[in-house]
């Protein structure tokens, strides 16, 4: 970064690194070095050449807008960092791309010419805007700029743009207003002719290249050839762009990196009597990091009389200030390093894993959260009703008012009206309508299985307190690490921990240091990070001197821990071991002697651990990963071995039974839901079995330099398809896995694979727990209708680890007609491949499996018989019976004579419409209702008459709840309230007519919020 710094200073750079990360690093620092520059990071295609999938809106758009800035014209130096692939592929020619579109609050605009544009440019229709290149039109126009944080609004009146607001594109709610708005395109005929490489752009640049530049070209060039593929420059155009006079030198030389300050017992005097030593020789000292932390070193090291501190404004500001004086630069760098006279110091050398906290922080939305979408055709449950399929809306007549109903299929073709006030006994049931028998329209099928399931619940709800109390009333010693050793430890993760890895390392801190044994679950989609949570748990607990040992479903996964393990442990004094059916006698005699006699601190193996032989002198934490491999006995038997200590259990797809158990608190939950920065969806594709597809896919994977997964359901697949990939790729190197290879062998090939040796893995389903193979990107999972959702989910998750981007295609027999069932579960992984799809996988197992009996052993469940929302309900309820406290459940019955809906006019959308009724009819109070209706106004505009009184009618439901008031009836001459037996409101002014409440006259112009009102009085 240095060097290309001082050369940006008096010319035009280009960097060409080997990967897409080095590049985006590069980038970040120089740009926060040289801020008067002009520094761009040009991605590379994410849709490579030889690929069937294009490349996606967002990096299509980025590319754009990066060669847009490229081109502006002025005194400001330019530096374009990027990737050798991003250097080879070629684009449209900079002085063809034009400029974006950008629009302005207050501008003149033609909402169909507008839309007509945003066509052009690629913009694709959809109903929901939460992925960059989407657009809708509906009251207003909503898109999602390709190049934008965030989706935005665009009201249009009158012929004008009356603003632009910012949406958050999970919640849907508008985050702000916008001045302007800048609309890059979403698609490119990225292979046109006369397309040319970016580094065309600075003809006169001076170049720096990483080493092995040329080779990965070759690679790349290779390819091209094999699959016949566009989109690549020609190789004399390349060379041509390579020549170029002095070029810069990136090659390490005399630096070395600076001390670990935060490693030392007093971090901030560890540093400021080096700095002070380094001054006192002459030399030059910079401390850079973000603002915040600069900000907060400042005032320590003011407070402990620093040496003079100067802020500069630049790379080159930080190299002329003050020979005498601390330089502080905000530049973000992971570590410092030292030169001849020069000391380069990180905020994260003195502040370890605190520093950062201010960067950019990923969106993530809490699977968790969130209202469930319904869809026409689900299968519903009606609380009094039972089992019905979701039909619709349909407007009825109510007196002189039109409602809507929500209509409910039923057995034998009959059907149901549901007023929408009773969408609060509506809910989910998750599975498909022809795999459930529906009940009958009396409801008399239902009744018994209502009341077994309130019987059932009863019970489980008062286990559940025992198990809790029981939890609440072990005590356990407080572990609390030394700083130093676990600082160090810290410090040897090689990447930035995301903001969700932090939170759940920080509540397994509080965990252990609150004195009652921990039993949290980490949620976290496959490659977000579970494993560097479990690290750092391990790492409090050995610190501390207790014992540790993690648990594996396979031996493969187990020695990959051991691995990880042992070096991250390396040097701090603490003896790490593997116990598995690999370890020979005398292997397994030693590691159970030293976890009795306490000399081993970490243990990692399969069950081999939960054996009577295996015996600790003092065992602190177990943590099972892919706990969704183990039966219910084997981690019972687990947890019994932290009987006095702690357990951690690490999923990506938790099974029904372990995430139903979290849910209503047996465990405590953290969730990762947070990818890491460079973490991209994997590119998931269905379709038939074709040979020359597998083949391109193969050769092109060898020739970035990565790996490949080839999966089948049955070893007998495999010899089969062997010979044919010896056809295809003959090239190729194949190894070999599966259940019936001798366990050392399958170890040993696995092993072997993620070390980088061989091309092609070749296995079964063997495969799917956990196996790191950070090169490998591509993976063919051959008669994928022969696999769960979850295994599928789960195979996914081994591709595209490192910095690209993975592809998985799941391919079926050719000509072979696939049951609906399978080929709804093949659409369903195709459509959940975004980043975080692994918990909304296992949400449709709950809801198709149940969650089992969480307090035996019954895996079929209650959650089967009602579905899982439903089931929540009621537990919760029956929880609070259990507890002793009211849960009563009633809903008022209101005649008010207005005309109180959605109209279709405003809300076009049925489904939307829809899940608004369903989502009013749960939301608990006033407030709620309140913020209901800034949403509506928010995302669809002015709330038209019918849908404020629907609003309102929302708002008196509450209120007469609160106020015990079972019935209001109002009409011109009265308004009369029929009180629960629990009534204690005051009465005054009220006249008492039999079971009634009467406020005799006219309710005025808008008896809605005269009934208000009154409820207000009464329960003031």
């Amino acid at each position: 970064m240095a060097r290309l710094a001082a050369v940006l200073g008096k010319a035009d750079v280009i960097c060409v690194t080997l990967d897409e990360s080095r590049a985006e690093a590069i980038a970040a620092a120089l740009g926060d070095a040289c801020p008067g520059a002009i520094v761009v990071h040009l991605p590379a295609p994410d849709g490579l050449p030889g690929e069937t999938v294009a490349a996606s809106p967002a990096n299509i758009g980025a590319r754009h807008a990066a060669l847009a800035a490229l081109t502006a014209r002025g005194r400001r130096r330019h530096a374009l960092i990027l990737s050798v692939d991003a250097a080879m592929a070629t684009g449209p020619a900079v002085d063809g791309l034009g400029a974006p579109l950008t629009l302005a609050a207050g501008q003149t605009i033609d909402a169909d010419d507008l839309c007509a544009t945003l066509e052009r440019l690629g913009y694709q229709a959809d109903d929901r805007i939460d992925e960059p290149g989407e657009m809708a039109r509906r009251g207003m126009i909503e898109l999602f700029p390709t190049t934008a944080r965030h989706p935005v609004r665009l009201d249009i009146a009158d012929g004008r743009l009356t603003a632009i607001r910012g949406f958050d594109p999970v919640t849907q709610r508008t985050t702000g207003d916008l001045e302007t708005i800048v609309i890059d395109p979403a698609t490119w005929d990225v292979g046109q002719p006369g397309g040319t490489s970016a580094l065309a752009v600075l003809p006169k640049a001076r170049l720096a290249l990483d080493p092995g530049v040329a080779a990965r070209g070759q690679q790349l060039r290779a390819l091209a050839r094999e699959t016949g593929a566009r989109g690549l420059i020609d190789e004399d155009a390349w060379l041509s762009l390579l020549d170029r006079p002095r070029p810069v030198d990136i090659l390490p030389k005399d630096e070395s990196s600076a001390p670990r300050f935060v490693e030392q017992r007093r971090p901030d005097r560890a540093a400021l009597s080096a700095i002070s030593a380094w001054l006192a020789d002459g030399d030059r000292v910079i401390l850079a990091g973000r603002p915040r932390d600069l900000r907060f070193l400042k005032g320590r090291l003011g407070r402990a009389k620093a040496p003079p501190l100067v802020e500069a404004e630049d790379w080159a500001g930080a190299l002329s200030g003050p020979s005498d004086a601390l330089i502080l630069l905000s530049l973000a760098l992971e570590a410092g390093w030292e030169a001849p006279s020069l000391h380069v110091i990180a905020a994260a050398d003195i502040l370890g894993s605190r520093a950062g906290g201010n960067g950019p922080a990923l969106h993530a939305a809490d699977p968790l959260g969130g209202a469930v979408d319904y869809r026409i055709g689900d299968v519903i449950i009606h609380e009094d009703h039972g089992l019905g399929v979701l039909l619709g809306l349909e407007a009825v007549q109510v007196g002189d008012t039109t409602q809507d109903a929500i209509r409910i299929g039923h057995a034998k073709d009959t059907q149901r009206l549901v007023p929408i006030e009773e969408a609060d006994r509506l809910w989910r049931y998750g599975a498909d309508a022809e795999a459930v028998s529906l009940d009958r329209l009396d409801g008399t099928s239902w009744v018994k299985r209502r009341g077994d399931i309130d019987a059932q619940v009863a019970l489980t709800a008062k286990a559940l307190l025992g198990f809790a109390a029981d939890r609440a009333a072990r005590r356990t010693d407080p572990i609390d690490p030394p700083s130093a050793p676990y600082e160090t430890f810290i410090g040897r993760f090689p990447f930035a921990a995301t903001r969700d890895q932090l939170r759940a390392v920080e509540a397994v801190r509080a965990d252990l240091a609150s004195g009652t044994p921990m039993d949290r679950l980490i949620v976290g989609d496959v490659g977000y990070g579970k494993t560097e949570v479990a690290l750092r748990a391990a790492a409090m607990v050995a610190l501390a001197g207790h014992q540790v040992a993690l648990v594996a479903p396979t031996t493969v996964l187990a020695r990959q821990h051991l691995e990880s393990f042992t070096r991250r442990f390396a040097g701090l004094g603490l003896q790490v071991a593997g116990l598995s059916r690999l370890s020979s006698a005398a292997e397994a005699k030693a590691v159970k002697s030293g976890l009795a006699d306490g000399s081993i601190a970490i243990v990692i193996g399969t069950q081999a651990l939960a054996a009577d032989s295996v015996a600790f002198a003092d065992l602190g934490l177990v943590i099972i990963d892919e706990e969704q491999r183990f039966g219910a006995a084997d981690k019972a038997k687990l947890r019994a071995r932290a009987e006095a200590g702690h357990v951690l259990t690490l999923t990506a797809t938790p099974i029904p039974r372990t995430l139903q158990g979290a849910l209503v608190g047996l465990q405590d939950l953290s969730v990762i839901a947070t990818p890491p920065a460079r973490r991209q969806p994997i590119r998931t594709a269905t379709g038939p079995f074709d040979p020359d597809q597998v083949r391109a896919a193969l050769l092109r994977e060898r020739a970035r330099g990565g790996q490949s997964f080839v999966v089948v359901p049955r070893i007998d697949d495999m010899a089969g398809l062997a010979d044919q990939l010896a056809r295809l790729v003959p090239d190729l190197i194949v190894h070999q896995a599966h259940g019936k290879m001798a366990a050392a062998k399958v170890d040993q090939a696995m092993v072997a694979f993620a070390a980088g040796q061989g091309d092609i893995l070749l296995a079964t389903n063997i495969i799917e727990a956990g196996l790191d193979v950070p090169r490998a990107n591509t993976m063919i999972v051959m008669h994928a209708d022969r696999f769960g959702l979850a295994q599928l989910h789960q195979l996914r998750g081994r591709v595209g680890r490192g910095a690209r981007r993975g592809t998985i295609l799941l391919l079926t027999e050719p000509g072979q007609e696939i049951a609906p069932a399978t080929a709804k579960r093949l659409k369903t992984l195709e459509a959940l491949d975004h980043l975080g799809a692994g918990f909304a996988i296992s949400a449709q197992d709950l809801d198709q499996r149940g969650a089992g009996d969480l307090v035996g052993e019954d895996q079929a469940g209650h959650v089967r018989l009602i579905g899982v929302d439903l089931y929540q309900h009621l537990l919760a309820r029956a929880l609070a019976v259990a507890r002793g406290e009211a849960a009563d459940r009633w809903t008022p019955e209101l005649h008010l004579g207005e005309d109180a809906r959605f109209p279709a006019d405003w809300i076009a959308e049925e489904e939307i419409r829809l899940n608004l009724y369903l989502r009013l009819g749960r939301l608990a109070d006033e407030a709620a209702v309140d913020q209901f209706a800034e949403e509506l106004e928010d995302r669809f505009g002015a709330l038209p008459a019918p849908a404020q009184r629907l609003l309102a009618i929302a708002r008196i439901r509450r209120l007469a709840c609160a106020a015990h008031i079972a019935r209001i009836d109002a009409g011109p001459a009265a308004i009369a309230l029929t009180p629960r037996p629990d009534f204690e409101g005051n009465t005054s002014d009220l006249e008492a007519k039999g079971d009634r409440l009467l406020l005799r006259g006219d309710p005025g112009p808008d008896p809605l919020a005269a009934v208000a009102a009154l409820l207000e009085r009464v329960t003031a």
